[in-house]
């Protein structure tokens, strides 16, 4: 039998990576009564299908500060939350082969160089070292990040909520959220399967399903869930634990260790959005439907710089529905019109490495302090009248996942 709280200062409603950090970096701030609660268990959705790939270095001077943050967090994880994760920081090598995106990797190491960051150019050489399945073209540019990584992406949503749980938050699994209370124009309550919980604030990261939520709020939010898909093979001769992440500019695809096989993603590649109102009630992100046309696509691409993919076996396909914004931006405050309800969405396919930082900006609205962004840059009302029709907002936000390393990443 699940006894719901009557009352609470904060329930967030999602249990992914992002609410989840929401829940420790309230409690961590000294918040108490913080309640989560979702359908299924903590990290159900999404958050299990990521590559959980961190990467910081980027020439957008916000998403810079913001990606140091996040980066440092990992770094410090253990320390700052009393868990340990399995954060793997191999580094990553961004390739470029054409003159347009090297010109890019030379903003971007002149970015870390004015911070005293150790990042610098290698030869395909000394990347085919690093990474001995690696066939890099030999008038490619390849920028060599040692502090990016990666991390089994359920554990670090499993030890956030260890951590907020050590510091009095509640997590209530098995509650669906239907509904919020509301009071002259302020959050008073959240409705759940399982009673209503007297509330002063709600946190919505309900990830594919927040845009949806949100509808029966009267909230247009500019965020829809859109399909990313990936795949790990089985073990292949000469693939080593510690090898960098391969990131390409063009093809816009990445590569990395995977239990002695290789894990692949990308992007680009017949991109399709959804609206979540087209799924039964409880459809679960697992039975996602798979496009077999983009693995074959991604597949192509991959082999032409991982040889050794053309006789792998897949033996795992992830696949997800991340929530990509018009900018590509996490979509992240309080809407106007509605006090109390944060919203939390956008996280344009970096859900995980986001995370850290997305929980911290939570934490100043609802703690009252000061700003640690310029909280317009993701204001949930920057796009004006932009993109308020639902085929106008899944066309803008399907072209910028097309492009997710071209513009964002």
């Amino acid at each position: 039998m699940i006894v719901l709280p009557k009352t609470a200062n904060t329930v967030i409603i999602g249990g992914g990576v992002l609410g989840a950090s929401a829940a420790f970096h309230l409690t961590d701030a000294g918040q108490d009564d913080v309640v989560l609660i979702d359908r299924g268990p903590i990290a159900s959705g999404t958050t299990p299908q990521a590559a959980g790939q961190t990467g910081y270095l980027n020439v957008d001077r916000f998403a810079f500060e913001f990606g140091k943050y996040c980066i440092e967090f990992f770094e410090n994880f253990e320390q700052r939350t009393g868990h340990a994760i399995d954060f793997r920081q191999t580094g990553s090598l961004r390739v470029a082969l054409t003159e347009r995106f090297q010109h890019d990797l030379a903003a971007r190491l002149k970015a870390a160089e004015e911070l005293g960051h150790n990042v610098e150019f290698i030869s395909s050489g000394r990347a085919r070292e690093l990474v001995p399945t690696f066939t890099p073209p030999d008038d490619c540019r390849i920028l060599l990040i040692p502090r990016d990584g990666y991390v089994e992406p359920k554990s670090v949503a499993v030890a956030y909520a260890a951590a907020a749980k050590d510091r009095g938050a509640t997590f209530q699994t098995r509650v669906e959220a239907t509904g919020l209370v509301i009071t002259n124009g302020r959050v008073a309550g959240v409705k759940t399967s399982e009673g209503t919980i007297e509330t002063k604030w709600v946190v919505l990261a309900a990830g594919a399903w927040t845009r949806q939520f949100a509808q029966q709020l009267g909230l247009n939010l500019r965020a829809v869930p859109v399909r990313h898909q990936a795949y790990v093979t089985g073990p292949i001769a000469g693939v080593v634990p510690n090898q960098p992440i391969v990131r390409f500019t063009e093809p816009q695809i990445y590569v990395r260790h995977e239990a002695g096989g290789l894990l692949v993603g990308g992007y680009g590649y017949r991109p399709l959005s959804f609206d979540m109102n087209d799924f039964d009630r409880k459809f679960e992100i697992s039975a996602l439907e798979a496009d077999p046309v983009y693995y074959q696509q991604l597949s192509a691409a991959a082999r032409t710089f991982f040889p050794s993919l053309a006789d792998a076996t897949v033996v795992q396909e992830r696949r997800g529905l991340p929530t990509i914004s018009p900018d590509g931006r996490l979509v992240l405050s309080e809407p106007s019109g509605l006090r109390g309800l944060v919203v939390l969405s956008g996280c344009g396919v970096g859900g995980i490495d986001r995370s850290p930082g997305a929980g911290r900006i939570v934490a100043d609205i609802i703690c009252d302090r000061q700003p640690w962004i310029d909280p317009s840059v993701l204001s949930a009302d920057r796009f004006g009248d932009n993109y308020a029709t639902d085929a106008s907002l899944r066309a803008q936000c399907e072209e910028i996942y097309a492009h997710h390393y071209h513009e964002i990443y």
